[in-house]
């Protein structure tokens, strides 16, 4: 491409002018700098401040939260395309973006039915022996709350019950009945146990089927957490693995059950937040 179709196709990423010139390559990639602006960019879908195109950068925030480790990502990055991105950049990418996620999701009201699925599940953070508490819709399969817990008593897993702020004209079903997975009705304080029942929840020990449905989800998630040490972070990133579960994974996407939901694809994310920076 000559300089004149330079000027008429490339424009820069940062103010959008024309005014543009070749500035040598690196790592096999054509550089620019921007005569009005003055400042550097590369001929890549990267987006402005970022030199790492968009879609790589979404396919290892995909490929982690489907439960890779940061290793497999940097391998089915250089199978796929050839390129070569340190590990540590990697989760750079994962911790900058993740709280993007979070956010548009957080918006997002599902419509729930009648039967929700409850579950129990430990993982190991560094040393420390910790338990997922997850409250899912059972029949969209949306993950409606989720918590790392250092107790993972029963007490907690009614308190995150309770934390669920759905409105009542989209709640089809009083009282919802809880499926349980690795918690006993009669270690809930106040249930009837002879009914199962507390306040707004009816309580029963989940069938197979039910903690077969949700068996694999959970499986990723752990992979994706029980490596760190900081519970913090470990939270930071079980939310945002919510969000991929709820919105963007391939084989299930809960929230298009209910209606169109607002976070639509990892690239929409980072552009998002690129946007905001």
């Amino acid at each position: 491409m000559d300089k004149t179709l330079h000027k008429q196709f490339i424009k820069c990423k940062y103010c959008n002018s024309g005014k543009i010139v070749k500035y040598g390559t690196f790592q096999g990639m054509q550089r620019y700098f921007c005569k009005d602006c003055r400042r550097k960019f590369a001929d890549n879908d990267s987006l402005p401040k970022m030199k790492t195109p968009v879609w790589i950068i979404s396919l290892a925030l995909s490929c982690y939260f489907d439960g890779m480790s940061l290793a497999a990502v940097q391998r089915e990055i250089n199978q796929r395309h050839g390129a070569y991105y340190a590990q540590s950049s990697i989760y750079n990418w994962i911790v900058r973006f993740s709280g993007e996620a979070v956010r548009q999701a957080r918006v997002f009201q599902p419509m729930t039915g009648g039967e929700w699925f409850l579950s129990k599940t430990p993982v190991t953070a560094g040393d420390r022996q910790l338990w997922f508490l997850d409250v899912f819709d059972t029949d969209s399969r949306y993950l409606l709350a989720s918590r790392l817990s250092e107790t993972g008593s029963a007490r907690e897993a009614i308190e995150l019950l309770d934390s669920i702020n759905i409105s009542r004209k989209r709640r089809r079903v009083h009282p919802v009945a809880v499926n349980l997975a690795g918690i006993d009705a009669e270690e809930i304080p106040g249930v009837k146990t002879e009914r199962g029942i507390t306040g707004r929840f009816l309580f029963r020990q989940a069938e197979e089927t039910i903690r077969k449905q949700f068996a694999a989800p959970l499986k990723n998630r752990r992979d994706v957490v029980h490596s760190f040490k900081n519970k913090a972070r470990a939270q930071n990133l079980n939310d945002a693995w919510k969000a991929h579960y709820n919105f963007l994974a391939e084989n299930i996407i809960p929230a298009r059950k209910n209606e169109t939901p607002p976070v639509k694809s990892w690239e929409n994310i980072i552009e998002q937040s690129i946007i905001k920076v």
